[in-house]
């Protein structure tokens, strides 16, 4: 890969020259819309189209990734800083798609009250499928804190296996939307992240309770509860009702709030600041 004429960072890992990837139509473009793997996802036949006018110098560290347009002539927005604690995840799409690095970015916004994150996608055409494989393995390995340096070989077969996590929905949440919402905002991001799952709908009272209780808990890295406040009370029922309670209650149990209420996520957000 050619480097550019500015040197990189002292602690860089990496340091490449890249393309600019957009939607076509000429301009500083630089969007993949799409997440990674099921609907909606990037379909190498209908990939967007290269804009060959601007490129880019990529350089990634333990804490950030460093953007600098090199052409057309550099001006406003002519770098861009990306904190790795503010990007979900990475991909490089298969073939016959074209060697992409693609990067998921949730940066924080200002509203009247607290923060909002809006989702961007940021795309970079690699000069090779190599390139770009090693730079999604770099990012992932520091997503996932492997321990490197500017010596490693970045490859995917540094990554831990992908974390896995059980989602449970109750489609009568939110007036019926709770599900709805989980499709259009929740797996979008999880696919993002490059963790596989499990979604379980509940039909009836205390079905996440008694799953719970049966389940074999080692299978997973985290319950998340996409409803109100009650599935939460049933998944915790259901952890204390089994015989290595004690262990069991370890388990990391998240809740994205997708009731009418949703009192008990309230109050943990507004304790957490």
């Amino acid at each position: 890969m050619r480097s550019p004429s500015s040197p990189p960072p002292a602690e860089a890992l990496l340091h490449s020259q890249f393309a600019s990837w957009g939607s076509g139509g000429g301009g500083n473009n630089n969007s993949c819309p799409n997440s990674p793997g099921g609907p909606g996802g990037m379909s190498p036949a209908v990939s967007p189209t290269p804009v060959p006018a601007s490129s880019y110098a990529l350089t990634l560290t333990h804490t950030h990734i460093h953007v600098q347009r090199l052409a057309p002539r550099p001006g406003k927005e002519a770098r861009l800083l990306l904190p790795l604690a503010e990007l979900v995840g990475c991909s490089c799409p298969r073939l016959p798609a074209p060697p992409l690095l693609v990067l998921y970015w949730y940066p924080p916004g200002k509203r009247r009250k607290g923060v909002s994150r809006r989702r961007q996608v940021r795309a970079y055409l690699a000069e090779s499928r190599p390139e770009a494989e090693r730079w999604s393995a770099a990012v992932q390995c520091l997503l996932r804190g492997v321990s490197v340096t500017a010596d490693t070989e970045f490859s995917r077969s540094l990554l831990p296996r992908p974390r896995r996590l059980l989602l449970l929905v109750n489609p009568f949440s939110g007036r019926g939307q709770a599900m709805q919402w989980c499709q259009t905002h929740i797996l979008p991001m999880i696919r993002e992240a490059n963790i596989s799952y499990n979604l379980i709908q509940t039909e009836r009272q205390n079905h996440a309770r008694e799953l719970i209780r049966e389940i074999s808990l080692p299978e997973w890295d985290g319950i998340i509860i996409i409803s109100g406040d009650g599935l939460l009370h049933e998944v915790i029922n259901g952890l204390m009702e089994r015989p290595d309670w004690e262990q069991a209650i370890k388990t990391p149990v998240g809740i994205l709030p997708c009731g009418s209420g949703n009192a008990l996520a309230g109050s943990i957000n507004h304790h957490a600041g």
